[in-house]
């Protein structure tokens, strides 16, 4: 009885593990700086509008820390203006753009290190999204860790929980 339930328990793991992988597979030709990398920030985007990602799916994302600035051009070559302000696409930028800005040493391109069209692209949601209060503060906050690539999600959370300055 011990070795069915083995034997279901890993079926049921491979089963699950297939699944996931079918749903959104990486792209695997191209390198990462290749055209702005649009094949792997378009699958990224893709990646995360399914409503079930979990927090081990999420290390997929590192790549993005390759891209610096490239990350916000292959955007704009995925989405329309109109498209991009759409509050779930925003909200996913701002995760793209936090994972693109977390270590300039992995950066590829030092072209991609100046994140003028990132600045950009955030000053236009910003002015599109008055409606979205939670977008406008992360923007607030992107706008400030950009610069300097010290984007985290850990201190995207602190700058979010501070109370506010009197």
């Amino acid at each position: 009885m011990r070795t069915i339930w083995c034997l279901l328990s890993i079926l049921v793991l491979l089963w699950g593990l297939a699944r996931v992988e079918a749903q959104a597979p990486m792209p695997t030709s191209g390198r990462v700086d290749d055209d702005y990398a649009v094949p792997y920030v378009t699958w990224v985007f893709n990646f995360l509008h399914r409503s079930n990602v979990n927090s081990i799916e999420m290390k997929q994302l590192w790549r993005l820390a390759e891209l610096g600035d490239a990350a916000s051009i292959a955007t704009l070559k995925t989405y329309n203006k109109d498209d991009l302000i759409e509050p779930e696409n925003a909200a996913n930028y701002l995760i793209v753009v936090r994972n693109a800005f977390s270590d300039k040493n992995h950066v590829l391109n030092k072209s991609d290190l100046d994140p003028k069209v990132t600045l950009f692209v955030l000053s236009y949601l910003e002015e599109k999204e008055a409606a979205e209060p939670l977008i406008e503060k992360r923007i607030t906050y992107l706008k400030r860790c950009v610069t300097d690539f010290s984007c985290s999600n850990q201190a995207e959370y602190d700058f979010l929980h501070e109370p506010p300055h009197k």
